[in-house]
């Protein structure tokens, strides 16, 4: 049975969570275990935080974007996983009555299908009442939006220093600082808090001061918990990941020489980070992440870069390039 889950990092520079398993039968399991192949730029603008669905488990694939001169939250779409077309208009054109007008940038935006025609999107945005970080949720009937609002946020931590970078997750039953991840159980709306939280990482001094930009995924008995380390701004950014037997866990970071999965310089990369990683219906798994465009740091924007085939295997990750 599948069931939504909330992860959430708290602190300055913390980050939240929501995973899930996307679907599609097109193509065969054995890709998965050929090594996943790093292409990009495939959006070669500014499109960071990229997330992914590919709804009821046919393309179009769906791409979203942390907030930019393009909108809100930009959207892209594809109908082979190779190329994408950047769509004129906005997926949330309204963040909510709770996001602080003059500062209303919206990050790292993350859509799950709830039902065949139900779409939640987990987003980050600033507070209008205390300034901190939280995550809001938006509904639509449709992956092209526009999404709804709910009134107020669905998770703060101003205790904490705020939350960040939500990311769904489907069960396939049923700065220097502590910057915990955290996983929750969301109700059947995908957007209701049920229970309490569970820690599943947080930052090591070999993180450089942070984790976030979590994505966990379900793959032949294992639990891979995607996420970036280091400052986005610069050539240290990275993904990585932590493994488990249990969606709560306990996770173990995977170390050197599976990890990390993508460091600067690896397939051409420059500050990799970001990425959402998708189960397609258990016979491939496709992800998306970012890149600096000027090969230095974000101040020239992030490209969205795409994996396909992620090869998963007894708890360790690889690509090819």
């Amino acid at each position: 049975m599948v069931f939504a889950t909330l992860a959430v990092t708290t602190l300055i520079s913390a980050s939240a969570v929501l995973s899930a398993s996307t679907p599609n039968p097109v193509r065969l399991r054995d890709l998965a275990k050929r090594g996943g192949t790093v292409a990009g730029p495939v959006i070669n603008t500014d499109f960071p935080d990229p997330g992914l669905i590919l709804p009821n488990g046919q393309p179009p694939w769906y791409a979203y974007s942390t907030s930019s001169v393009h909108g809100k939250v930009p959207y892209a779409i594809s109908e082979d996983f190779v190329e994408w077309t950047p769509v004129q208009g906005d997926a949330l054109p309204n963040p909510g009555s709770w996001v602080d007008s003059s500062n209303s940038g919206i990050w790292a935006p993350d859509v799950r299908q709830i039902t065949s025609n139900s779409y939640v999107m987990y987003y980050t945005a600033f507070s209008a009442a205390d300034g901190n970080h939280c995550i809001g949720a938006a509904t639509s009937s449709t992956p092209a939006g526009p999404f709804t609002p709910q009134s107020a946020p669905i998770l703060c931590d101003s205790s904490g220093g705020g939350v960040i970078d939500a990311s769904g997750f489907g069960s396939p039953r049923g700065k220097g600082q502590s910057t915990p991840i955290f996983i929750q159980h969301l109700g059947a709306d995908g957007f209701t808090l049920q229970g309490s939280a569970t820690q599943l990482i947080t930052n090591d001094p070999v993180d450089g001061g942070v984790v976030e930009a979590p994505s966990m995924v379900y793959w032949d008995g294992w639990y891979y918990l995607f996420f970036s380390s280091n400052s986005y701004n610069t050539l240290y950014y990275d993904i990585s990941y932590a493994v488990a037997t249990s969606a709560t866990g306990p996770f173990t970071k995977v170390q050197a020489p599976n990890a990390p999965l993508l460091t600067s310089g690896k397939c051409g990369t420059a500050g990799p980070g970001g990425a959402t990683v998708i189960n397609v219906l258990d016979q491939y798994v496709n992800a998306v992440f970012h890149s600096d465009i000027n090969g230095q740091d974000a101040s020239g924007g992030r490209a969205m870069w795409q994996i396909t085939g992620l090869t998963l295997s007894n708890g360790v990750a690889t690509v090819n390039c």
